[in-house]
């Protein structure tokens, strides 16, 4: 994993699928519960691999978690309850309404949604956007990390730390 950063973002060069897992239990190890992080990247560049590795740092078995493209929302319990939403098959804001997703936004959970840039609307203000991106061979993926307001900010700045702290 190699990485740059400028200011509250973070620029990460991901080799391999374990180098995304690892990344992603860090970044779940620093959260607390309340954070929303918002999932983008085309088809396959590995948002659901991210969101094992940060399961995994919530002491989430990997294997337990799987894509809800057509659950929608998975739960599961860890230190932190995790919930994982995919709105990739949702069309219309009114359907994100039913859901009932804005009743997760709590201080006692983590949401983690998955097609994130279809529905930005839904957001708090606040959130860990993640961009993923296929890289020039099929093991490397690029990821951007940055943070949305303060506490995110400084979410984002202790992984970049603790990913310093490990190269």
């Amino acid at each position: 994993m190699s990485q740059t950063s400028t200011g509250d973002s973070l620029q990460l060069r991901m080799k391999s699928v374990q180098e995304t897992i690892q990344f992603g239990k860090r970044l779940g190890q620093q959260l607390t519960g309340g954070e929303v992080l918002a999932l983008t990247g085309d088809l396959g560049a590995g948002k659901t691999v991210l969101t094992r590795g940060i399961a995994l740092g919530l002491g989430i078995p990997m294997d337990q978690v799987s894509s809800p493209t057509f659950t929608l929302i998975q739960e599961y319990s860890g230190t932190i309850p995790l919930i994982h939403v995919d709105v990739y098959r949702l069309e219309r804001p009114s359907e994100i309404a039913s859901l009932g997703l804005e009743e997760y936004f709590t201080p006692g959970t983590i949401v983690i949604i998955e097609w994130a840039e279809r529905f930005p609307q839904i957001l708090p203000a606040d959130h860990i956007a993640i961009r993923l991106e296929h890289g020039e061979t099929e093991d490397i993926r690029l990821l951007s990390v940055s943070g949305t307001g303060p506490r995110s900010i400084r979410i984002v700045g202790n992984v970049q730390q603790e990913c310093e702290n490990r190269n």
